[in-house]
């Protein structure tokens, strides 16, 4: 495991558009890539569409380790039994998903369930009640309340039917309609002979992070039929959202030692890196507790803040998707949600313990349409996974390239992003740290970081071992009001983490 300077990987995004992460640790077997021929729609093509939820994610988790296949293969609508499943697969995928997901679960359950959207819905999860809360959203990265969705698009481009695609998709999805070439906040610059960029500068209030991906394959959609001279073929009208919350119900637990920060608060980042061995422990632990890497996270992040003095209470904000219906899945446009995950850290418990506690917390808040929502401030934990989805369209590839959203407002936003091998297993761990420099400061949010590295090194080693036996833990320093300076770090932290090999999107679990 490094740490690096303070220049964050360029292909990371902030923390605003998160969530959860991979349930096994390493594949059965490789699997296909994944990607489809010319004609290729996915995800706006039935079945294709990326899981859309948090126990959406965990069950296509559980669907890939059961048959033996990377996860980025399994989609929310792919059907057990035909990506390769088997009768000693759906045997060993009933037993991990009653351990894992604590629900009741017949041995029919399979055969009546069989893809990760309706096995979840199986397994107990219900439509989100509200989405946001308002106010999610606080502080631009690139223009007050934008959010930058750039797309790159490799082969020739004719540049007459991308005009015409840009107004299909802006007459399907209200946050794009005012996407066309030569308007503002859309821009098409040509990185070189065959290779241009596409941004699309949109309010931050009408997307988030899980638009990314729709927006490039609906537009590759529009683009291959107006290449050909026909409108486009839309599976199915946009769905409204679930009503929008006005505010959170919970605050986040505050940084010990932060202090109050004005609303228009300035905002730095840090980066570090965790190599490919401690992402493979991670990954093999959480399997071994029937958890996923965000919960060990998570249990790792509530102990230290219990031992630096924030109490036995812990509340962790995690932005998760709540697009549950494959329309939804398609939609680009504000269909996420701000959980407030809790967890009692109380009576010193070993690790394992605790990990039990949050992941039942987790499970419970990702079920339920009416888990309470976290307001704006404290602490925010993410976890992204890398992604090469590509859709091919009339001699035109488009890829979603690294977006730029606001940052929450948070004190400090913990963002992980998952790099994973072509065969699916873990490749090391891109951290940043995103704090508000008046609330927390450079020096302390380096501090804090490094030290919930070092005691999830520790669980790790000695994941049976009481919260007070795994190393002390000493209130950050916090640096003066409004400064920037660098954290103290060694030499051999401060090598530049690698950027992921593609397009961070969240994951859940």
């Amino acid at each position: 495991m490094s740490l690096s300077g303070p220049k964050p990987p360029d292909r990371l995004v902030p923390s605003a558009p998160t969530t959860l992460t991979a349930l096994t640790a390493l594949p059965r077997g490789a699997g296909g890539s994944g990607e489809g021929g010319a004609e290729r729609a996915a995800p706006p093509a039935s079945g294709a569409e990326p899981p859309g939820t948090p126990l959406q994610e965990i069950v296509r988790d559980l669907f890939a380790e059961a048959i033996g296949v990377p996860r980025r293969t399994v989609h929310a609508d792919s059907d057990f039994f035909r990506i390769g499943g088997h009768p000693a697969a759906a045997a060993r995928l009933l037993a991990r998903a009653r351990r894992v997901l604590g629900a009741g679960l017949d041995d029919r359950a399979l055969h009546e369930a069989p893809t990760p959207a309706r096995f979840a819905a199986a397994a107990g999860e219900r439509p989100a009640a509200a989405t946001g809360p308002a106010g999610a959203h606080d502080g631009a990265l690139d223009g007050e309340g934008s959010a930058v969705l750039p797309l790159r698009l490799r082969g020739a481009l004719n540049a007459g039917a991308l005009q015409e695609a840009l107004g299909d998709v802006g007459d399907r999805h209200g946050a794009l309609r005012n996407s066309r070439l030569g308007s503002a906040g859309t821009r098409l610059r040509a990185l070189a002979a065959g290779d241009h960029l596409l941004e699309l500068t949109l309010p931050a209030d009408l997307v988030d992070l899980w638009s990314h991906t729709p927006l490039a394959a609906e537009l590759a959609l529009a683009y291959r039929a107006r290449a050909a001279g026909r409108p486009p073929r839309w599976e199915g009208p946009v769905p409204e959202a679930a009503p929008r919350a006005r505010a959170g119900d919970l605050a986040p637990t505050v940084p010990p030692g932060s202090r109050p920060a004005p609303a228009d608060a300035r905002v730095g980042r840090l980066a570090l890196d965790w190599d490919a061995g401690l992402h493979q422990r991670l990954a093999r632990l959480a399997a071994a507790q029937g958890a996923t890497l965000f919960m060990v996270v998570h249990a790792a992040l509530a102990a230290l803040l219990t031992r630096l003095g924030a109490g036995p209470d812990i509340t962790v904000a995690a932005p998760v998707p709540a697009r549950d219906s494959a329309a939804l899945r398609r939609a680009v446009g504000p269909y996420g949600r701000v959980l407030a995950l809790s967890v009692d850290t109380s009576g010193d418990p070993a690790f394992t313990a605790l990990l039990r506690r949050v992941r039942a917390a987790d499970l419970a808040a990702y079920r339920a349409g009416t888990a309470a929502l976290a307001r704006p401030g404290g602490i925010a934990l993410s976890v992204l996974a890398d992604s090469g989805e590509a859709y091919e369209a009339a001699g035109l590839t488009v890829r979603a390239a690294p977006p730029l959203l606001p940052l929450r407002a948070a004190a400090l936003g913990l963002i992980l992003t998952e790099r994973h091998t072509p065969a699916g297993a873990p490749a090391g761990i891109a951290v940043t740290a995103a704090y508000q420099y008046d609330a927390v400061g450079e020096t302390a949010a380096a501090h804090l970081t490094g030290q919930l590295a070092a005691l999830i090194e520790a669980a790790l080693d000695a994941p049976a071992a009481a919260l007070s036996r795994l190393g002390g833990g000493a209130r950050p320093p916090l640096a003066p009001a409004g400064t920037g300076e660098h954290a103290a770090l060694s030499p051999a932290a401060r090598r530049p983490a690698p950027a992921p090999a593609a397009m961070p999107v969240p994951v859940a679990g």
